[in-house]
């Protein structure tokens, strides 16, 4: 394999007698150049995909918890003791708060919306982090609250203004056991409930939520001592799917528990199609690239083919032979993936460090640059995936030179 490699690197690099490129190395080139940009594109957004992966769930981070228990046999169920106590002896649970969630309409002033109206207790806030994503107002959860805090898009649907205390939030739900319809004031709980302040999580999130004390949203509902759910934070976050399954084996099958990944699902699983897509079609530039590979190995067999048959009378075996066709093509692999490699992590920490391209039209700080966020594993694929096209662009070329020396 020393010989063919010599060889292989003699061939890549050889020159005209008058000092210019000849074709093969002019193929080479674009082949090389091929393998740069396609290696370097899929490092660049894949790792923007990931940068957003990481921003969404930071963000949803501080609304959703990292363990959610909810009902298999209904939209609520009775918070027991025996519930409770599994909570308190299961290994890695920190805390946990309750909360009820339930579709509403919302009145303010003359504007109304529908919105889902969500519960909580005092808990929430430290499970969660919810106080962190607070832009206008406050946040008070109490007991005995009387406050709400609003999604900044169902406060811009009302014109909510926290800071006018002498405007209420109407709150309509159907009663519990309504069973006529002909007085709809009858078929409805109304209550009154003040706006202390507005909150920004995500689109999705702030335009649907409403976030009430949970006494407040269970004497509304006429569901005392039900939940939704039961928001549950850990000690280790990293430990979570351990911890899923072992809160599933002591609650039984009534209860489902879903991780923060499985809480926004659909969100996650169109991300990471978006994500496998888009590697596809840059996979196609790499494809390109291995074809002009095949093109110039091909080109290089014929050029070579006196040169062949003297090695062949100097004792060169066909395999050998054929082995210096493979070592070219991944030689042009091997250098253009790793420069497009190096080239793609470094725009990658330019981007992280420095923000180089920003986002049209962002207001947040957050949002002023595409996130990017590397990650091993794509750096490993990637590679996998540029060298494993350089290993079969070489299949056809060596075996034509293999069988020539057979002959």
């Amino acid at each position: 394999m020393n010989l063919s490699f010599k060889i292989a690197r003699r061939y890549f690099f050889s020159r005209k007698k008058g000092g210019g490129l000849n074709l093969i190395s002019i193929i080479s080139g674009i082949s090389l150049l091929g393998y740069v940009v396609g290696t370097a594109a899929l490092i660049i957004v894949l790792s923007v995909f990931n940068g957003f992966e990481q921003l969404f769930t930071s963000m949803y981070a501080n609304f959703d918890s990292d363990l959610k228990i909810v009902s298999t046999e209904g939209k609520t169920f009775r918070v027991n003791e025996p519930l409770l106590q599994t909570l308190k002896t299961t290994d890695g649970v920190e805390a946990w708060s309750k909360v009820i969630e339930e579709n509403v309409l919302l009145r303010y002033q003359n504007q109304q919306a529908i919105a889902t109206i969500k519960g909580v207790d005092e808990q929430y806030v430290s499970v969660t982090q919810f106080d962190s994503t607070i832009i206008s107002g406050y946040v008070d959860v109490r007991h005995d609250s009387l406050f709400a805090v609003v999604g900044q898009g169902v406060a811009y649907r009302l014109s909510v203004d926290p800071n006018d205390v002498f405007k209420a939030l109407a709150i309509y739900v159907p009663k519990k056991d309504a069973q006529s319809i002909i007085n709809p004031d009858d078929a409805f709980n109304k209550t009154l409930i003040y706006p202390g302040g507005v909150f920004a999580v995500q689109d999705e999130v702030d335009h649907k939520y409403v976030i009430c004390p949970y006494a407040f949203v269970a004497n509304l509902l006429e569901r005392e001592n039900e939940v939704s759910s039961i928001d549950v934070k850990l000690n280790q976050p990293n430990d979570a799917e351990f911890i899923k399954e072992k809160l599933k084996e002591k609650l039984g099958d009534r209860f489902n528990v879903k991780t923060r990944f499985e809480q926004r699902d659909s969100f996650f699983k169109v991300m990471r199609s978006e994500k496998a897509v888009s590697y596809l079609i840059l996979l196609f530039i790499l494809v390109i690239a291995a074809s002009n590979t095949i093109s110039s190995l091909y080109i290089l067999s014929l050029e070579k083919q006196r040169d062949m048959y003297v090695l062949k009378s100097l004792g060169l075996s066909p395999q050998k032979a054929a082995n210096i066709f493979i070592v070219e093509g991944l030689f042009v692999a091997f250098v253009g993936g790793g420069v497009g490699l190096l080239l793609g992590l470094t725009l990658c920490y330019l981007q992280q460090s420095y923000g180089l391209i920003a986002l049209q039209e962002a207001t947040d700080v957050m949002f002023s640059a595409y996130p990017v966020q590397v990650k091993l594993l794509d750096v490993l694929l990637v590679s996998a995936t540029v060298m494993a096209l350089g290993y079969i662009t070489t299949l056809y070329p060596a075996a034509r030179v293999k069988k020539l020396m057979q002959e």
